[in-house]
């Protein structure tokens, strides 16, 4: 007599699918893999960028000394570019919004290019520090340029908040990942210029440069493919793009879109609440304090 009983139902399959959705929740994969490609693209940006800071550090005062700069002037040097990078960074994420997010990234891209154009080509002093002020090139291996703050507010815009620490992280990750990886390469890259092609130190230093200058226009070319839907919601309102998510079921009145619309370079500035300056204040002097400890802890 033939044997008809039903097999188990596969419950052992479904734990197990269930166990592996729930470890990739955890690792954020999911939230990631749900993302916009604006997303996915802040955070390639973010690994290409990482990556030509981690070779530019390498090679960044080595190739300074190699051009027969005393040791103080390498020290103003640093000094100067930094300075020069937070005043123009501050400036240019103060008026991001207004002036087109997008604009102002490939701006920072196209500076950070000309900058390895620069210290691939010239040897004056001057130049180079000109180029270091006005450009974008990091001297410590770090963050600079107005890329992080505006790639953050572009993340916190379009993702939802449960998953925005999760994104958050992978963006974070990636970024230490290709700083890592652009200092592992540089190293490998030079030794194999130096001891196997023998090429001069310095030769080998300016080619070091025009990789991070292609890296810039890498980054270049990933920001013209971001999406208008990357501005903010003011600008997306002036352009004729409205989110589905945030548009009102009945449209509103000229007078309710624009209560108090600034006039002249104050319409350029962002708009904080009163509610939040003095959390925006903590912040900022929290932030301080971290970077200053950082650079101590680096001496």
């Amino acid at each position: 007599m033939e044997n008809t009983t039903n097999p188990p139902p596969p419950t052992e399959a479904l734990e197990e699918d269930s166990l592996l959705l729930r470890i990739l929740e955890e690792l954020g994969l999911v939230s990631m893999y749900a993302s916009s490609r604006d997303v996915k693209l802040l955070c390639l940006q973010r690994f290409a960028r990482m990556f030509a800071y981690g070779i530019s550090t390498l090679v960044f005062v080595a190739f300074l000394d190699c051009l027969g700069v005393a040791k103080t002037e390498i020290g103003l040097f640093m000094t100067l570019t930094l300075a020069g990078d937070i005043c123009i960074s501050f400036l240019l994420t103060l008026f991001a919004d207004a002036l087109g997010r997008r604009a102002v990234l490939a701006l920072g891209a196209v500076m950070m290019a000309a900058s390895g154009v620069v210290f691939a080509l010239f040897a004056n002093y001057w130049v180079l520090l000109a180029a270091a002020i006005v450009g974008v090139i990091s001297p410590s291996g770090g963050e600079i340029g107005p890329f992080r703050a505006i790639e953050e507010s572009i993340v916190a815009q379009m993702i939802d908040p449960r998953n925005r620490s999760d994104v958050y992280a992978w963006y974070n990750l990636l970024g230490l990942v290709g700083a890592a990886c652009g200092s592992l390469v540089c190293g490998w890259v030079l030794q194999h210029l130096t001891d196997t092609l023998h090429w001069e130190l310095l030769s080998a230093y300016r080619l070091v440069f025009v990789g991070y200058a292609i890296l810039g226009l890498v980054k270049l070319v990933m920001i013209v493919f971001l999406s208008h839907a990357s501005e903010s919601e003011e600008k997306q309102r002036q352009n004729g793009v409205r989110n589905d998510e945030t548009a009102p079921l009945l449209g509103q009145s000229e007078e309710d879109a624009s209560p108090s619309r600034k006039r002249g370079i104050y319409s350029l500035l962002p708009d904080i609440s009163r509610e939040s300056i003095p959390m925006v204040i903590m912040l900022c002097l929290l932030f301080a304090i971290n970077s200053l400890g950082t650079g101590v802890a680096t001496l």
